[in-house]
């Protein structure tokens, strides 16, 4: 198969942002590049990396992390064993569950230039976001980069949704498909490759699936769980019902009886007595 219908992270790279947010298309090649990557940095620069997950189950299968690179000649014996992925019997890397990141705060990693957060966006299910996310990841990140300013992250998904913790933390936006965005030292690429999409269109199971609300997204990359069916204009008869404050947000709530809908919206009654903080 032609390997430049997939993602190639030498163009993110050459923005040199510190923060590289990659969401695109499933099966993409985001992960797969990343990981060949960082290897060969530590190959080529003894540079090393850091694999970050949300939880500690996530890294079961940890041992099939070589699984697809094949590109690498057999005088490389690459292993993982308790917490940290070996090459020649070398410390390569570290992988890490965010959950459990604040015990490492005394821990150096004087040697990592490079951090992968894999599937940084949670589609619905039995994981969930842990508390203060965004926070703890920053916390986690001061952890491994001391001040110096060489340390990069991508953080890789596919297109479940743009409603997620960092993008509403640091108030980004997805650009037009297979572009990139940048604002100060974060990057955002939307990676939607036509064609990728083709050929995956042109699979057994790209059949199988098409015109399915599962197609659209693992082959379109159209976004899983996002659709305007609850946004709409407030109606013109509505009352104001209340004001929520959550952390630094400041919400109205209205009602209109007329639609029978209560809507949510930026704009409030400053008059109103009734707040609630969440």
């Amino acid at each position: 198969m032609d390997k430049s219908i997939f993602w190639d992270i030498k163009r993110p790279l050459s923005y040199n942002c510190m923060f590289n947010f990659i969401v695109g298309n499933r099966g993409g090649g985001k992960t797969y590049g990343c990981k060949k990557y960082v290897i060969n940095n530590f190959i080529n620069k003894y540079e090393q990396f850091i694999y970050v997950r949300r939880f500690k189950e996530e890294f079961k299968d940890i041992g099939t992390f070589y699984n697809d690179l094949d590109c690498f000649g057999e005088e490389y014996e690459m292993s993982t064993h308790n917490g940290r992925f070996i090459c020649n019997s070398e410390t390569m890397g570290y992988y890490i569950p965010l959950s459990t990141a604040k015990i490492k705060k005394s821990v150096a990693y004087p040697d990592v230039t490079t951090i992968i957060f894999d599937e940084f966006i949670l589609d619905k299910g039995y994981y969930h976001y842990i508390p203060d996310e965004v926070t703890a990841f920053l916390e986690f990140f001061e952890t491994v980069a001391r001040m110096r300013d060489n340390v990069k992250v991508f953080f890789l998904s596919n297109a479940v949704t743009v409603t997620n913790p960092y993008f509403l933390y640091f108030n980004l936006k997805l650009p037009k498909p297979n572009k990139i965005k940048r604002n100060g030292d974060i990057l955002v690429e939307f990676v939607s490759k036509k064609e990728f999409i083709k050929e995956k269109q042109k699979t057994r199971f790209g059949q199988l699936i098409k015109d399915t609300p599962y197609g659209d997204y693992a082959i379109n990359n159209e976004f899983l769980r996002d659709n305007n069916d609850f946004i709409e204009k407030k109606a013109s008869d509505c009352k104001y019902y209340f004001t929520i404050n959550y952390k630094s947000q400041v919400l109205g709530v209205w009602i209109s009886k007329s639609q029978g809908k209560i809507y949510v919206s930026f704009d409030t009654d400053t008059t109103s007595h009734f707040n609630y903080a969440l």
